[in-house]
């Protein structure tokens, strides 16, 4: 049970757990790494997913590291991964789109998006129910 907050007192923010920023950590390395991966394959590709990618990751870290020093972390968080899902999402789209035209590398593109697509949204589903289970 949640104790009453006195009046003009605040609500500390709870630090981010080790095993979650472990998570954020990850997810910003593989977003980073993979995207990379995949701008190299597929070359004649748009340079936002690339960028979403490496810079996504790194605020993932960033948002992590922020976290656990028991700063606000969690919208900002949250934000950085639905964005970056949709970006990515698009950019499967798009490649599978290339692949159907018989670009040899459009299908290897379209994998790795959609692992990354599956990253964040994984790691979006955990914040939303760490958010629920400190509200409980």
């Amino acid at each position: 049970m949640r104790e009453p907050v006195a009046e003009g007192a605040s609500a500390k923010p709870v630090p981010l757990s080790f095993d979650r920023a472990l998570e954020l950590v990850l997810c910003g390395l593989f977003l980073a790494g993979l995207s990379c991966v995949a701008h190299r394959l597929q070359t004649d590709s748009p340079r936002l997913p690339f960028l979403i990618g490496a810079g996504g990751g790194g605020l993932c870290v960033l948002w992590a590291i922020a976290g656990r020093c028991g700063m606000p972390y969690r919208l900002g968080a949250m934000a950085t991964l639905v964005v970056m899902a949709c970006v990515l999402a698009c950019q499967a789209v798009l490649s599978w789109l290339a692949s159907a035209e018989a670009e040899a590398n459009g299908r290897m593109v379209t994998g790795l998006m959609m692992v990354l697509v599956v990253f964040c949204v994984g790691t979006l589903a955990n914040l939303a129910k760490d958010r629920q289970r400190a509200h409980l």
